[in-house]
């Protein structure tokens, strides 16, 4: 299998990773503050239809929210396994790069969360005047809160990419020791 090949998997496997991603984190989300989706994202996604469950309606949010971060994560992420000499190492350097993209990108989502949390111990509303925050929000700092994960998540994500290409250069380095 050639390397331009593996690269056009792993860019489709970076979108549907970046979805899912994005289902889970909605999922911890709407458990902090369920009136985030109920108050903004399900009108901003137009899923208003109440016959349908709310954590169903809350992973399609999360889908829809961050398939499209896997373009950028898995093209970036992805040309960097062209360093690899092979296209068997790229592959695998391509395979272990994922969850180490997704597991960043989660622990930088909970900063974020655990950040806001701190942030909202005391809420000056002149510091949100930037956010949208519905009329009536009953639990304003959990609101916030999730505000804050969902904002360092999109972050994370990002930063994720050179996350990954330090560890392309690690693994391409540890695989030419080998031999």
């Amino acid at each position: 299998m050639s390397k331009l090949w593996s690269y056009c998997m792993f860019v489709v496997l970076a979108i549907f990773a970046a979805g899912v991603f994005g289902a889970l984190h909605d999922q911890i989300s709407y458990t902090v503050s369920s009136e985030y989706f109920t108050r903004f994202k399900f009108y901003q996604f137009q899923l208003l239809d109440s016959a349908i469950p709310e954590r169903i309606r809350v992973a399609q949010v999360g889908v829809l929210g961050s398939w499209w971060m896997g373009i950028p994560l898995g093209m970036l992420t992805g040309a960097a396994g062209f360093i690899h000499l092979t296209s068997v190492q790229m592959r695998k350097a391509l395979f272990w790069s994922l969850p180490l993209i997704v597991g960043f990108t989660l622990v930088f989502a909970l900063c974020g969360l655990l950040y806001g949390f701190f942030q909202t111990q005391t809420i000056k509303p002149s510091l949100y005047t930037r956010w949208f925050i519905p009329e009536g929000v009953e639990n304003l700092r959990a609101y916030l809160c999730v505000g804050y994960m969902h904002n360092a998540a999109y972050l994370g994500g990002y930063m994720a990419i050179p996350v990954a290409w330090f560890f392309h250069f690690a693994f391409k380095y540890r695989i030419s020791n080998r031999s």
